[in-house]
């Protein structure tokens, strides 16, 4: 199979999938190196596809999703509440955002789009292999969520507002 069938075959894999693909998957599927995929979904990408690299693989952004930035604040023993309460509305967080004194503007993708998602998130903060990145900020960070319609964005962010968990944007988050 030549470079240019097999990309078309990713896309439809990945358009297919009702859940991240992994490059380890595809690589095996296609009898090729990982690195074979990481070029591949970068050409793909290239050619104007909208392709994010989760922590679980590679989803396809779907184009009538709404999405919306939103700003937060809590502790680390509320994660699995906030990702709950964006999922269990019909959301995906998508990212997470950070305005660092130094570092600036860090982001992340997360592709958290379900509990099981968000279950394996906090179990990889948990284990103490890794940190969340709203430590670095005290609980302060920015989520990009999408969702099938505006009405469930408001839903969420209602949701948010109730827990004390929502905050009004900055005016830097939105340049």
């Amino acid at each position: 199979m030549d470079g240019e069938t097999r990309r078309k075959s990713i896309i439809e894999i990945i358009r297919k999938c009702d859940t991240p693909v992994s490059g380890t998957c595809l690589a095996k599927k296609f009898d090729v190196s990982r690195q074979v995929i990481v070029t591949d979904i970068a050409l793909i990408r290239a050619n104007g596809v909208d392709i994010t690299s989760t922590n679980k693989g590679y989803v396809i952004n779907a184009e009538n999703k709404c999405k919306r930035i939103i700003k937060s604040c809590h502790t680390d023993d509320e994660i699995l509440e906030e990702l709950f309460a964006i999922v269990d509305n019909g959301g995906c967080a998508e990212n997470i955002i950070i305005n660092h004194r130094f570092y600036n503007r860090l982001e992340a993708p997360l592709g958290v789009s379900s509990r099981r998602d968000a279950k394996e998130f906090m179990e990889a903060i948990r284990s103490g292999k890794s940190k969340s990145l709203s430590s670095a900020t005290s609980g302060y960070h920015y989520h990009v969520i999408s969702a099938d319609s505006e009405e469930t964005l408001d839903v969420i962010e209602e949701e948010l507002k109730a827990k004390g968990f929502w905050l009004p944007l900055d005016d830097w988050i939105l340049q």
